[in-house]
């Protein structure tokens, strides 16, 4: 596990996730971005989807686990070693409450209800609902194998 990074994940709420990463994909402004270590350096605008982080656990015996981050909008900077993804709002399927997920859904589906926003806006809250919704489906592998398979 010596080709991993640094992943820094916040948003409003506060820092969402950090930890030692082996590769990193994330939604940018116009596709999807992967990164794995020694990445040139880069910067770009985010949009609305699923971050996927394949991280070394802290337990005793380290393994590499996956995270699902729901990312909707903000900026990502990539460098030394270093990724930071700083996002207007955010929902990672570590550590976070079933009921947090659909008191969101709830809120949004309200609000687009009440004539709130136009229907470009509409179309980006809907998008936002149908991945809420799949962080809250269960994902029983979530344990990657990192054993070397070449040694015999």
């Amino acid at each position: 596990m010596d080709k991993t990074f640094q992943c820094t994940v916040v948003a409003p709420p506060g820092k969402i996730i950090d930890c030692q990463a082996a590769s990193v994909v994330f939604p940018a402004h116009d596709g999807m971005v992967g990164v794995l270590a020694d990445h040139m350096p880069m910067f770009c605008e985010l949009g609305l989807g699923m971050m996927e982080i394949d991280y070394v656990s802290q337990d005793e015996k380290p393994s590499l686990q996956k995270a699902s981050i729901l990312i909707d909008q903000g900026f990502s900077l990539i460098g030394q070693n270093h990724v930071t993804i700083v996002s207007n709002d955010a929902y990672s399927s570590i550590d976070i409450k079933k009921e947090k997920i659909e008191r969101a859904i709830d809120h949004i589906k309200k609000k687009i209800a009440s004539g709130a926003y136009t229907p470009a806006q509409q179309e980006h809250e809907t998008e936002k609902t149908e991945l809420l919704k799949k962080l809250l489906e269960p994902n029983p592998s979530n344990k990657l194998d990192i054993t070397d398979k070449t040694s015999g």
